[in-house]
């Protein structure tokens, strides 16, 4: 599957912008209420990731933290969501084409 380059340069220039906003999409809301979830950090995590993936199908931006903490960001900035994932899950993604991978150690 082919990313559209639009979608890869929106998300670069959101990365290398570093916005601060913290908005969150009603999901993302109703989430980060729930206190076994991993969005405490999701922020943090935005700001100093250790991956970063492009969704294929959405353009939304996937930033990895410590331990698998996985958050999802809207094109617009929002923070939609958060889970865990494995390094195996990310790698299949990837060979599905889903995820694009933009940056992070191999």
């Amino acid at each position: 599957m082919e990313v559209k380059p639009e979608v890869i340069a929106e998300s670069f220039a959101a990365i290398l912008v570093g916005t601060k906003m913290r908005r969150r999409t009603p999901h993302g809301e109703h989430r980060a209420k729930d206190p076994t979830r991993p969005t405490a950090l999701a922020y943090q995590n935005k700001e100093n990731p250790k991956e970063v993936y492009i969704d294929n199908e959405t353009g939304n931006t996937i930033y990895v933290g410590n331990n698998g903490r996985t958050h999802v960001f809207t094109q617009d900035g929002e923070h939609h969501t958060s889970f865990f994932t494995t390094r195996r899950n990310r790698i299949r993604r990837v060979i599905a084409g889903r995820w694009l991978r933009t940056f992070g150690d191999d």
